[in-house]
C-alpha cells in the first residue's frame, strides 16, 4: 500500500510538470495536488503546497480546499457528517443544540483550546472571510463568488459550524452522551453553561421561566471552563458559541439544498431566525453578531441575557 501510494504521488507530480505553465495553471495545479494530499490526510503538506502559489482570498476551489486543510486537522468528516450525524439533527427549537451535542466528535472537545476545535474554527473562517471580508455574512461573499460558488462555499461551511457548535455545546454545557445538559462527567459538574450573576435580572427571568432544564436558579453553577474568572476571557468563549450560532442562521437560510441528505437542516433556518428574534425583545438584537471581535464589543450583560434565554432555554 505503501510504494502504491508514493507511486501514486510520483505520476501525479510528473503529470503536474508536464502542464502548461502560468499562474493560473499553477494555481489549478497545486488545488489538484492538495486536494490529492487531502485523499492521504497529509493536512499540514496540503496547505503548503497551498501557501506556495500565494493566498488566493477570491478563488472558490482554492477557499474550499484551503478550509478542508484545517478540518483535516481537526478531526471532522464530511463522510462522518452525513454518514452517522446529519440523521440526529433535531428541527424542533428545544432539540437542536442537545441533539448536535451528540454528534461522533462532540465529545472531542475536552478544554476551550482543544486542537480539533480551534483547527475546525480556523477552516470555518477561511470560508466566512473569503473574498477579504472582514465581516461575516453571506450577502458579502455574494459579492465576490459566483451564486453555485457560493452555495457550494456557505454548505462546506454550515456543516462544519454545526459541527463545531456541538463541541461548544457539549464542552461548556456539560453534556451526557444523549445530550442532555448538565448530566455529563467533565470535571466541570455545571447545569448551567454560564454562571449568571444575581443583578441580571431579564437572565434571570429566563433560568425562572421553567424551560431550561436543569439550569433553574441563579445558584446553579456555569462551566468552569467558561467561568475562568477572568472578564475577557469568559466573554470571548461564550461569544464563540453566539458567533456559531449565528453564522449558522445566515448559512442555513442561504443555502440550497439539492439532496435528500440536507435531513432536517432545510427547515432549521426559520425556525431558529425566528427564535433570534424572539430573544431580542429581552436584549439588544444581537442576531446579526457574527464576527468574534463585534461579539466582544457587546455589553456583558446583554450577552448574558442572549445566552439565558436562546442557549439555557433551547438546550434542555
Amino acid at each position: 500500500m505503501k510504494r502504491f501510494t508514493q507511486l501514486s504521488h510520483f505520476i501525479f507530480l510528473i503529470l503536474l510538470l508536464t502542464s502548461c505553465g502560468g499562474d493560473e495553471a499553477d494555481i489549478a495545479n497545486a488545488i489538484d495536488e492538495a486536494n490529492f494530499l487531502l485523499t492521504d490526510r497529509q493536512c499540514a503538506q496540503a496547505r503548503q503546497v497551498l501557501n506556495d502559489v500565494g493566498y488566493q482570498a477570491s478563488n472558490a476551489r482554492y477557499i474550499a480546499a484551503y478550509a478542508t486543510t484545517y478540518a483535516c486537522e481537526a478531526n471532522y468528516s464530511t463522510v462522518t457528517f452525513f454518514g452517522s450525524d446529519i440523521s440526529k439533527v433535531a428541527s424542533t427549537g428545544n432539540g437542536f443544540f442537545g441533539s448536535l451535542a451528540t454528534f461522533t466528535t462532540s465529545d472531542d472537545m475536552t478544554s476551550p483550546t482543544d486542537t480539533d476545535y480551534v483547527n475546525l474554527k480556523s477552516a470555518i473562517e477561511t470560508i466566512l472571510y473569503a473574498g477579504n471580508q472582514t465581516n461575516s455574512s453571506s450577502a458579502n461573499r455574494a459579492t465576490v463568488f459566483s451564486t453555485s460558488e457560493l452555495n457550494n462555499l456557505n454548505a462546506q461551511a454550515l456543516y462544519m459550524v454545526l459541527v463545531n457548535l456541538g463541541r461548544w455545546l457539549y464542552l461548556y454545557g456539560n453534556a451526557n452522551a444523549n445530550g442532555i445538559k448538565g448530566s455529563g462527567t467533565n470535571p466541570s459538574s455545571n447545569t448551567c453553561i454560564y454562571t449568571y450573576p444575581a443583578g441580571n435580572l431579564d437572565a434571570i427571568d429566563a433560568l425562572d421561566d421553567g424551560n431550561t432544564g436543569s439550569c433553574t436558579d441563579v445558584a446553579n453553577l456555569g462551566s468552569n471552563f467558561m467561568m475562568t474568572g477572568d472578564a475577557v476571557e469568559e466573554k470571548a468563549r461564550l461569544c464563540q458559541g453566539i458567533v456559531l450560532f449565528n453564522n449558522f442562521i445566515d448559512l442555513v437560510v442561504n443555502v440550497t439544498f439539492t439532496s435528500a441528505n440536507s435531513g432536517e437542516l432545510s427547515n432549521l433556518g426559520t425556525t431558529f431566525n425566528s427564535l433570534c428574534q424572539d430573544v431580542t425583545q429581552f436584549a439588544d438584537d444581537l442576531c446579526s453578531l457574527r464576527d468574534q471581535t463585534g461579539c466582544e464589543a457587546q455589553s456583558i450583560t446583554d450577552l448574558e441575557i442572549f445566552s439565558a434565554w436562546l442557549f439555557e432555554s433551547y438546550f434542555l
